[in-house]
C-alpha cells in the first residue's frame, strides 16, 4: 500500500466475512476509511461464528470493525466506475467487484487461482453456488480483463475458465456418486479430483478434503 502513495484510504470493501479478508477493518476505519460490504457480512461479524470444517471459532468483532455501509439482495451498486454483485456461493456474504474503467474483476474467494478452495457450509456456502458464481463472472470477463482471485496469482479469463472447468467437473463427479447412494468415504475413495490434482492439489486444501466439502454441500 505504501507504494501507491500517501493518500488516505477512503473506502474498504469486504468481499466476505472471513478473518483473512476483514481483519484490518478496525485499523483502517480508525484511520478514516468507510467500510462497505453485504449486510450479511456485518451480521456475521456482529456475532460469534464457527467454521466447523476448520475447527475454528471467532468472537464477535469490535464496533470499529463493523461496516458503516451495507447493501442487500442481488442489487448492483454503482460508485463512479465500479459496481458490486452479490450471491451466496461460498458463504452467504460473498460479493465481487467490477472496476469497469480499469477492466478488472475481483471475485473474492469465489476464485482460488491454482488451488482447491474452502467452502464454508456453516455460513451458507455450497459447491453449486460456487459454480453459479463463476458462470456469472465469466459472463463479465473479457479477453484482456485482469481477474484478481481471493487467493493465488493474478488471473485472466483463461485461468477463470480453467477454474470453472475444475469445480464444475468435480461437482458433477461427486454428485453422480452421491446420487448412487455412496457414503462419503466411498465417494472420497473414487478420487473425483484425480484428473486435476497435479495442478490444483498442491495448496493448503488437499484433494480428499475438497471432495468432502463438495459432498457435504451438495
Amino acid at each position: 500500500m505504501d507504494g501507491l502513495g500517501n493518500a488516505a484510504v477512503k473506502l474498504v470493501i469486504n468481499t466476505h466475512w472471513h478473518l483473512d479478508h476483514v481483519d484490518n477493518n478496525g485499523p483502517l476505519h480508525d484511520a478514516g476509511a468507510t467500510v462497505l460490504a453485504h449486510e450479511n457480512t456485518r451480521k456475521r461479524l456482529s456475532t460469534p461464528q464457527d467454521i466447523t470444517g476448520l475447527g475454528m471459532h471467532f468472537a464477535a468483532s469490535p464496533a470499529n470493525a463493523l461496516h458503516q455501509l451495507v447493501f442487500k439482495d442481488s442489487s448492483a451498486l454503482f460508485f463512479n466506475n465500479w459496481l458490486l454483485h452479490t450471491f451466496p456461493p461460498r458463504t452467504d456474504t460473498d460479493t465481487y467487484i467490477q472496476f469497469q474503467n480499469a477492466n478488472v474483476l475481483h471475485p473474492g474467494d469465489t476464485f482460488f487461482n491454482g488451488f482447491y478452495p474452502f467452502i464454508d457450509a456453516n455460513t451458507g456456502g455450497n459447491i453449486n453456488g460456487m459454480v453459479a458464481a463463476t458462470e456469472n463472472a465469466l459472463k463479465l470477463a473479457t479477453s484482456d480483463m485482469k481477474i484478481v482471485p481471493g487467493h493465488g496469482p493474478l488471473g485472466d479469463k483463461p485461468s477463470l475458465t480453467k477454474w470453472y472447468d475444475m469445480i464444475s467437473v468435480v461437482r458433477d463427479h461427486v454428485q453422480k456418486q452421491k446420487a448412487a447412494g455412496k457414503t462419503l468415504q466411498e465417494v472420497v475413495d473414487t478420487k473425483p479430483t484425480a484428473e486435476f490434482d497435479a495442478v490444483w492439489g498442491n495448496g493448503y486444501f488437499k484433494p480428499d478434503f475438497f471432495v468432502t466439502l463438495v459432498n457435504t454441500t451438495l
